[in-house]
Parts: C-alpha cells; sequence; structure tokens
C-alpha cells in the first residue's frame, strides 16, 4: 500500500512539473519580440515640427540685364535670380536679337520680365508685334515704371489689352511703383490713395497668381560720411504689406544694391537687413536695382560688369550668399501668412523713440504665443502662421549695419517647448526652457523661427 501511494505521490508531482513547464513555455514565447501585449500608451506624444515640400521659392529678381551671351546669363543664375528684367540695352525688342535673348534665358533656366520704356508720365513705348507666348522664359511684361497717380488709368487700358492678347498663357502684367516719399507723383492725394487707386484699377485685373504690388524703395543713405536710414522705410512696407492682404496681391520690393546720388555702397549685411525688415512684413519677392552697371550718370559699380563679358564685382558675391540663405528656407516661409509686425523699442534706445516706428499705422502691441519680449536694441517681430496653425515669427535687428551693433532680443513664450531657428539659410532646434528664449543678433541679422507646443 505504501509503494501504492508513494507512486501515485510520485505521478502528482511529476504532472506538476509538466504543467508548469508548459505554462513557462507559454509565457516566454509571448514575451518575445514581436509578440508583446499591445497595451494603452497614455503618455502624451511630442509634438515634432512640421515638414514642408520644397514646391514654392522667392521671387529674386536684377534690373538692368547683363549681356545677352550664355556665360553672363548664367552668371546672373548662379547668384541666385529666379528672374531677370530684360531691358533693351544690348538688344530691341522686335528684334531676332532680343528673341535670341529670349533662347538663351530658356536655355539657362532663368524667367524674364520683359521691360517697356514706360515710365513716370510718359507712353514711349514703340510698337512691339512680338507674340511672347511664344518663348518659354517669358513669365511677365512690367508695363509701366514708377507711374503718377494720373497714369494710372492709361496703365489700366494696357493691362487689359495684355489679357485679351495673352488670355490664359501663363504671361502676367506687370508694375511697378513709387514710394511714398515721392509725394509730387500723388498729384494732391496720399500714399495710401495711390496704392489703392493702382489695386483697384490695374491689380484687380490680374490673376491672383501673378498679381505683385511692387515698389521701389532705396532705405539707406550717407551724407556728409555720415550713415542713415531713410525714416519712411517702414510706413512703406507697411502700406503695401495691408493692402496687398486686402487684394490676395503678393509684395515685391526693389533691393538697393548700387551706390548712387545719396544711395550709399551696400555690404553684405546691408543685403541681409533689407531681406529680413520687409519679410517682418510678410515681403514675397526682390530684385536687385541694379544687377547689371547702370548706363545712367552718378551710379557705381552694382553685381556685374556690362563693360566686358564675365566681368563680376564684389557685390555679385555678397548677393549670392544672402540669395542662397534665403532660398535654403523660402519654400518654408512661403508657408506662412503674415499677421502683423510688432516694433520693439531697445532697452539701449536712450531716447525711447524711433522715426521709422513713428511711421506705423497698424503695429501689433501684442502676439498670442508670448507674454512678454525685450530687446537691447531696437527691433521687429513678424508674427506668421501657416494653414495648420503653427505659429512663425520673422526677427530682425532694426539698427542701421552701418554702426556694428549687435541686439540680444529676449521671450517670455505661453506654453512654447521647442523653437527652430533658420538662420544663415540653416535649421536650428532649440529646447525652450519655462518658456524663455534669448536670441541673439548679428548686425543686419534676421532670423525665421517656428515655435512648437505640447499644448
Amino acid at each position: 500500500m505504501k509503494n501504492r501511494k508513494l507512486i501515485k505521490d510520485i505521478a502528482k508531482v511529476l504532472l506538476m512539473v509538466i504543467i508548469t513547464t508548459l505554462a513557462l513555455s507559454t509565457v516566454s514565447c509571448s514575451l518575445l519580440p514581436g509578440n508583446e501585449p499591445e497595451q494603452p500608451d497614455n503618455k502624451p506624444q511630442s509634438k515634432k515640427f512640421p515638414e514642408y515640400a520644397d514646391d514654392r521659392e522667392m521671387l529674386i529678381g536684377g534690373w538692368d540685364s547683363p549681356l545677352n551671351t550664355l556665360e553672363d546669363i548664367q552668371i546672373a543664375k548662379d547668384m541666385g535670380l529666379t528672374h531677370m528684367f530684360l531691358g533693351q540695352n544690348a538688344a530691341k525688342r522686335g528684334t531676332e536679337a532680343y528673341e535670341a535673348a529670349l533662347r538663351l534665358y530658356e536655355q539657362v533656366g532663368l524667367k524674364v520680365i520683359v521691360q517697356t520704356t514706360n515710365a513716370f508720365t510718359s507712353k514711349n513705348d514703340p510698337y512691339d508685334p512680338t507674340d511672347y507666348s511664344q518663348f518659354p522664359a517669358v513669365d511677365f511684361i512690367n508695363y509701366w515704371d514708377e507711374p503718377y497717380y494720373s497714369t494710372i488709368d492709361v496703365v489700366a487700358e494696357l493691362v487689359k489689352e495684355h489679357y485679351e492678347k495673352y488670355g490664359n498663357t501663363g504671361i502676367g502684367a506687370y508694375g511697378n511703383l513709387l514710394p511714398n516719399s515721392a509725394t509730387g507723383a500723388f498729384e494732391g492725394h496720399s500714399f495710401k490713395e495711390y496704392v489703392e487707386k493702382w489695386t483697384e484699377e490695374v491689380l484687380m485685373l490680374i490673376p491672383e497668381e501673378d498679381r505683385w504690388l511692387s515698389i521701389d524703395l532705396y532705405p539707406l543713405e550717407e551724407r556728409n560720411g555720415q550713415a542713415y536710414m531713410r525714416s519712411n522705410w517702414l510706413g512703406c512696407i507697411e502700406a503695401a504689406a495691408l493692402q496687398a492682404k486686402k487684394s490676395n496681391a503678393k509684395v515685391h520690393f526693389f533691393l538697393q544694391a548700387t551706390e548712387h546720388y545719396n544711395y550709399r555702397a551696400v555690404k553684405e549685411e546691408d543685403i541681409r537687413f533689407q531681406f529680413y525688415v520687409n519679410m517682418a512684413f510678410g515681403v514675397q519677392g526682390f530684385s536687385y536695382f541694379t544687377y547689371g552697371d547702370s548706363f545712367l550718370a552718378d551710379f557705381e559699380h552694382s553685381c556685374v560688369s556690362r563693360d566686358g563679358s564675365g566681368t563680376i564685382h564684389d557685390t555679385y558675391y555678397m548677393a549670392q550668399t544672402v540669395n542662397n540663405e534665403i532660398k535654403a528656407f523660402d519654400h518654408v516661409y512661403l508657408n506662412y501668412e503674415w499677421q502683423g509686425t510688432l516694433p520693439i523699442i531697445g532697452k539701449n534706445n536712450e531716447g525711447g523713440y524711433n522715426t521709422n516706428f513713428d511711421g506705423l499705422t497698424n503695429s501689433l502691441e501684442t502676439f498670442d504665443v508670448c507674454n512678454r519680449w525685450d530687446a537691447t536694441e531696437d527691433a521687429l517681430i513678424g508674427v506668421f502662421k501657416d494653414a495648420d496653425g503653427n505659429d512663425g515669427l520673422i526677427v530682425t535687428n532694426f539698427t542701421d549695419p552701418a554702426y556694428r551693433i549687435d541686439n540680444l532680443v529676449r521671450f517670455d513664450f505661453k506654453d512654447v517647448t521647442k523653437v527652430r531657428v533658420y538662420r544663415g539659410g540653416v535649421a536650428y532646434d532649440y529646447e525652450v526652457l519655462n518658456n524663455r528664449f534669448d536670441l541673439e543678433l548679428a548686425p543686419g541679422e534676421g532670423v525665421f523661427m517656428i515655435l512648437l507646443s505640447d499644448r
């Protein structure tokens, strides 16, 4: 009996060992990589910076075209230009030589804005039978440069004729306005009325994709050896930006690139400064005045010479550097819509005012992602949002680059945890601790920032 009981006990133990082994084997298999049981993930996921397709580019043009050779046109494209205002310095419109130049621009891949000779109050452009829709390089025809108030009606008729001829061929009509300092050209009207008349009578005839509100203003002067910024600069940009926002237009400004009259020779930081000041107001297009050396008196060297093929000046390399910086993130910037601009009086501004800021009529006083901000020197903050509600900022050191003044801009954000800063064309990502972020800006420097919140 004892032996029988012992055998039963041994059998029970063996059975338990077998069951336990099988159970452990099953558990072990279930925990192998790839077989883990799904668990609810209650941990909040950190947001990532938005990504944008590289399918948009800043319009960067040049006034005063180079020699009509393949080499010289390629040099222009290599500077980072997307467009060239093609005048009649080397060939007259309507000639075989001009058409040959258009084919060279097509070969290089540089778009053309055909120049007429209409300017101020003079409609003196000769008849041109050319059908420019036959030339793929042609993007626009510039019908008038710097019209007076009373001339806008004439430009409107030319634009109507343009669309009767070119319809939906993709060639847009273009014109360029005087700045707010040219009061005589407004013929008793305000600059605001001048821009409104242009918008209502000319721009609204142009399809949205080609609707550019273009103005020239050169802000950097030198008088008696002293560097100055023109005090009407920001007021002019803001007026254009506000009007463009109402009419679904894009803003284009000419860049000062050539020393002439009281306008001083520019350095690299002066070119960069002009870009970022304008971009703080949402400007999307720029052109160098001038690209080629001008034939006008009192104009010094610009980017290239027209006296000899392939002759390049120092300004070319400065502009090329800045253009490449802008083009590295223009597809990102162009996904954001301008909301307004906030000027900052710097702590070191002993007078407590800035005459350029005095010309602003619609400045922001707050923006919703920031509690407080300050700067050691005067600065501009352009406020932007993309289609998904992501926040962007253009922050610019608004001190004359000639005086070599650095600037420290400080932010006390609201629930911002990360920032991406595009500086010099390179994206840098930073963690934001306790909502505080310090931004150092060199003379003439600006940056584009994308803000992330885990809200």
